[in-house]
């Protein structure tokens, strides 16, 4: 069984392979990855959800797109998430729960901070084995 996601080597910044079955899983997957990388995501409860849509297009624009919308929560307004549910709609678009809570200085360590998602060997595909794709992290 191949595992959702793992760290890899990077010169300066920080990078993840993410798998899963279909788009949605891989997006789910890479939530978590991007989390676990800012925190203990095993601290982090998931009481408060989020609700975020994330509108058709390319995988890797669709990707894309809700790592930064996770991002932007968590920049501007202290938000960490733990737990990830991800429903493709009829129209293509993507219907996204993200639960998490507040940043507690208190119980959450941060271990690194992320300012963005580059293109830098930005790379999403699948075949017959799921969905990969490889991120690089600015840090």
């Amino acid at each position: 069984m191949r595992p959702n996601y793992r760290i890899i080597d990077h010169t300066a910044d920080v990078g993840i392979e993410v798998y899963g079955e279909g788009l949605s899983e891989l997006m789910e997957h890479a939530g978590e990855a991007l989390f676990s990388i800012i925190t203990e995501i095993d601290r982090v409860e998931s009481s408060v959800s989020r609700n975020i849509t994330v509108e058709t297009g390319e995988s890797e624009e669709v990707l894309r797109s809700w790592l930064e919308q996770l991002l932007l929560y968590f920049n501007t307004d202290d938000f960490l998430f733990s737990r990830f549910e991800i429903i493709q709609t009829d129209d293509g678009s993507f219907r996204c729960t993200a639960a998490g809570e507040r940043l507690d200085s208190d119980r959450h360590i941060l271990h690194t901070e992320i300012k963005g998602i580059t293109y830098h060997q930005y790379e999403v595909s699948h075949d017959d084995k799921g969905w990969r794709a490889r991120i690089i992290l600015d840090v």
